[in-house]
């Protein structure tokens, strides 16, 4: 449970921290920075697969405290991280995709960043909900019953 609790903020942190990044690259025009938010999405993607597969051990944990409230809840956030992850797993392929492009000075790189774009304001509000609702696993006080 530990191990997931400390993994699962990376799918959530590192996209913020990206696109930042990536904006400051788009803004004076630095292929490196653009390149370090591409690689911070592409971390983002691997934090989602780690933390997807930490997540079954952490339910069963928890479930094992509090057998009856919980149920719900932990499927509820599996749910949504489910979909969080996929959506996180598809924008690490495309920075990986606009990485090399940029390696490569191909000018597909420009179509990519609005995909990666549209691709980030999905993860933002997937990831907004998946946490939400990991949070009400745990804390009854977030619940709305």
């Amino acid at each position: 449970m530990y191990l997931h609790n400390l993994i699962n903020h990376l799918p959530l942190l590192f996209p913020l921290a990206g696109i930042i990044i990536l904006l400051l690259g788009v803004y004076f025009k630095s292929e490196i920075l653009k390149r370090a938010g591409y690689f911070l999405f592409i971390l983002s993607a691997v934090g989602a697969f780690l933390s997807m597969n930490t997540g079954e051990r952490a339910e069963e944990a928890i479930e094992g405290i509090y057998p009856k409230t919980t149920h719900h809840w932990a499927h509820e956030h599996e749910e949504k991280a489910e979909l969080f992850a996929l959506v996180m797993y598809g924008l690490g392929l495309l920075s990986l995709l606009a990485l090399w492009a940029s390696w490569a000075k191909n000018k597909f790189q420009q179509y990519l960043l609005w995909a990666i774009g549209a691709f980030f304001v999905a993860v933002l509000y997937l990831g907004y909900e998946t946490g939400k609702s990991g949070g009400q696993v745990i804390h009854k006080e977030f619940r709305t019953e």
